[in-house]
């Protein structure tokens, strides 16, 4: 396998297929760079349910023992449980080995440093730069290299408990997705006295029960679990639990836009002011009920680092992206979709209603999203004919934002173009006030996209 650094993270870190572009020496180099530039101390690391993580844990924990680290293995764990221990324990950085949402056959690195958040691009680049200078770390003979492990989930679940008082005893149904969560996510909300109904809940890294992104296609046994069962709400989580799908007492899917302006609105009304980081492709919806409520949004990039980095610098009380991954900050900096379930619970309580009541009274607008096919290697070359054709497709009043790819604002409407920082895609999204405009929108959006994308030669 050549190894490259162009495109090396993406918006969630390293993502890639396994033994096709990426291999146990891709993650021993990172490890190895990870020594070069911490120079000393301790490394956390976990992995998801897939069948290569023990294979790139076992060889980032090779490169990071040679670069001069210690190194922790905590085995199966949630991305927001390694994120959060990592500072906890006190570590230099912590490696979560996932590929999330993707498909079985992908797996890839997180990177997170002493505080518990994803690496941006500065700290990345660093890695970057090192990985590809071959002036990598290494320690000396006689230095002590063995690799301790544990099992310190229960301090999640005590920090949860810490912090949290449920005053109702909810009946919840709970998808795993054989995914990370299937014991610690039914482990914390059976501690907050849950009456907890588990699917799913058997590790596996061939996800047989339905893909590691739920969907409202892939949880159709929650979403009848949930009604016949009498349940208050459903949860489903991807394959390393950082995102949540939620389901209300009538065995619907809660449309992310839809729950995130509902929790982000709550929040602003609780807090009595504040900002909510967002990124650019989050729903009208959602600015709206952070605005009506007295708060104000903070504008980021895709990606879950970057609103995490807005939060901090922006001092936001809140962020979450519409995929259902949330952030809270007086907890820790991941998105994590366990604590966000527990914290949806609570906000619930504290309102005296329904799930589906809660989720009310968001006013839902058009939105439409597509992805076409796209080589991660021309990928830049596209988004520059895009950026540089896009805004002259729908005139001269037309706002443009280069926030994150192109945004192109247009009276009761918006288009977004950006290449994907977790799939060989580029992604478009529309939303406007109405059906119609937003297929004209899309249309025009998608046609020119894809005449680009054939145009592009290898």
């Amino acid at each position: 396998m050549e190894l490259q650094t162009s495109g090396l993270f993406g918006t969630s870190g390293i993502r890639r297929i396994v033994g096709v572009d990426l291999e146990p020496l891709l993650a021993m180099r990172i490890g190895l760079a990870l020594g070069f530039v911490l120079k000393k101390g301790r490394l956390t690391l976990a992995r998801d349910t897939r069948t290569s993580g023990e294979m790139l844990s076992s060889a980032l924990a090779a490169g990071a023992l040679s670069g001069g680290l210690e190194v922790m293995d905590l085995g199966v764990l949630p991305t927001p449980v390694l994120a959060y221990l990592t500072k906890s324990l006190g570590a230099v950085s912590g490696v979560m080995i996932t590929a999330s949402h993707n498909p079985p056959e992908f797996n890839g690195l997180k990177v997170f440093d002493s505080d518990g958040r994803t690496y941006y691009e500065s700290l990345q680049n660093q890695i970057k730069r090192v990985y590809s200078s071959g002036n990598l770390a290494r320690a000396p003979w006689n230095q002590p290299s063995d690799v301790s492990s544990s099992d310190l989930s229960s301090e999640y679940i005590e920090m949860v408990l810490r912090q949290v008082d449920l005053d109702k005893k909810w009946k919840v149904a709970v998808d795993c997705g054989s995914g990370a969560a299937y014991q610690l996510a039914p482990d914390t909300l059976r501690s907050l006295h849950c009456d907890t109904i588990c699917l799913n809940d058997q590790p596996d890294g061939f996800f047989p029960g339905r893909s590691p992104e739920p969907t409202p296609q892939s949880v159709s046994a929650l979403l009848a679990i949930v009604r016949n069962m009498n349940c208050d709400i459903g949860f489903a989580y991807d394959g390393d639990a950082d995102r949540v799908l939620f389901v209300d007492e009538q065995g619907q899917c809660v449309d992310g836009d839809i729950a995130l302006a509902a929790f982000a609105s709550y929040k602003v009304r609780k807090q009595g002011d504040g900002q909510v980081a967002l990124p650019i492709d989050a729903s009208l919806a959602v600015q709206e009920a952070v605005e009506k409520s007295g708060g104000r949004v903070a504008w980021t990039k895709v990606g879950d680092a970057n609103v995490a980095n807005a939060i901090v610098t922006k001092h936001a009380i809140f962020g979450g992206e519409p995929c259902g991954a949330w952030i809270h900050p007086t907890f820790h900096f991941c998105p994590d979709g366990i604590l966000s379930s527990i914290l949806l619970l609570k906000a619930i309580e504290e309102k005296d209603t329904t799930t589906s009541e809660f989720f009310s009274g968001i006013k839902k607008y058009p939105m439409k999203r597509a992805q076409i096919p796209c080589q991660d290697r021309a990928k830049t070359e596209i988004m520059r004919k895009v950026e540089a054709s896009l805004p002259e497709a729908f005139g001269e009043k037309a706002d443009v934002m280069r926030t994150d790819g192109i945004r192109v604002q247009v009276r009761n409407g918006w288009i977004l173009v950006r290449a994907s920082g977790t799939e060989p895609a580029i992604r478009i999204t529309v939303e406007a006030r109405s059906e119609q405009l937003v297929e004209d929108l899309f249309s025009i959006a998608h046609n020119l996209c894809s005449s680009i994308a054939k145009e592009w030669k290898i």
